[in-house]
């Protein structure tokens, strides 16, 4: 197996990890590669460091990222968010010694205001008697207050309009599949030109939506065994490979960021149809994003 290969499913297991909560592990993963460091390992580790609160490493890891690819908005938005969270910090800090120190006061305060009131709620009970309502007066009730609280925001998931001809939309709770009805490749990773035009299709449909979810994509193949000696050593490490071809058109025409993509591959196993033709192919699993 490739090298890249190899890289793309550490980071594809990275990214699963983070998102399952296992943040040390995924940590661990990535600083394997970091003997080779790139924008995208740099840009999780900063996400993960950041979802940890150490903010620091965040803002370390996105530093080193902007020097190796100067201009990237995400990762300027990155250490925007860094810098902005801050202070705040140090506020919350310095506001939580200064509400300790004044409840102390407050309590203080109002148990002499408790015994002060309650003598003198004393003294007025034995001067003083209620007076009695008007007979059939009756006492008006408080109005009635009624709070209308703003229309939620529509899940992106239920907003999201899949209608490109050539797939087959799934959707269940907190995700959508998609399988395309006919193979998106005709050998390797030599895309069909109907496969190609689904893909720019598709993409295009869900650029609306770059920035709320989440893709992961699963390669596929037929069952026959690969020939020695050819570019793929394995059905697996070829189906990673359309999975990384179809990352990256749906990368460009989506316009979602690469680490919201997720890559694996099941080879032959799994495929998700009964003739082999159309199994060259991948399917797609759709999500919200996760933060």
């Amino acid at each position: 197996m490739s090298l890249s290969i190899t890289r793309e499913l550490v980071l594809a297991q990275a990214r699963t990890l983070a998102r399952s909560g296992r943040h040390g592990e995924a940590v661990e993963l990535l600083e394997d590669l970091q003997e080779e460091p790139s924008v995208t390992v740099l840009d999780l580790l900063a996400r993960i460091h950041a979802q940890q609160g150490d903010l620091d490493r965040a803002d370390q890891c996105w530093a080193e990222a902007e020097r190796l690819a100067p201009g990237g908005a995400e990762i300027a938005a990155g250490r925007r968010r860094i810098a902005a969270m801050r202070p705040a910090a140090r506020r919350r800090r310095l506001g939580k010694g200064l509400l300790a120190t004044c409840t102390v006061l407050v309590t203080g305060a109002v148990l002499v205001l408790l015994v002060d009131i309650r003598l003198e709620t004393a003294g007025l009970r034995m001067s003083q008697q209620p007076a009695a309502l008007p007979t059939g007066q009756e006492v008006a009730a408080p109005p009635t207050v009624v709070t209308i609280s703003p229309p939620e925001k529509p899940d992106v998931l239920a907003r999201m309009r899949l209608d490109v001809p050539g797939i087959r939309v799934r959707r269940s709770p907190g995700e959508i599949s998609i399988v395309f009805k006919e193979a998106l490749f005709s050998q390797g990773t030599e895309l069909t030109r109907r496969g190609q035009a689904v893909l720019d299709g598709l993409g295009r449909r869900l650029r609306p939506y770059a920035n709320e979810i989440d893709v992961a994509v699963v390669g596929h193949t037929d069952r026959d065994a690969l020939l020695p000696g050819g570019e793929y050593v394995s059905n697996t490490d070829l189906g990673l490979a359309r999975a990384t071809y179809v990352r990256e058109i749906l990368r460009t025409t989506s316009r979602i960021p690469t680490t919201r993509f997720a890559l694996s591959s099941l080879g032959g196993v799994m495929p998700p149809y009964r003739d082999d033709a159309r199994n060259r192919t991948v399917t797609l699993r759709i999500s919200g994003a996760a933060g």
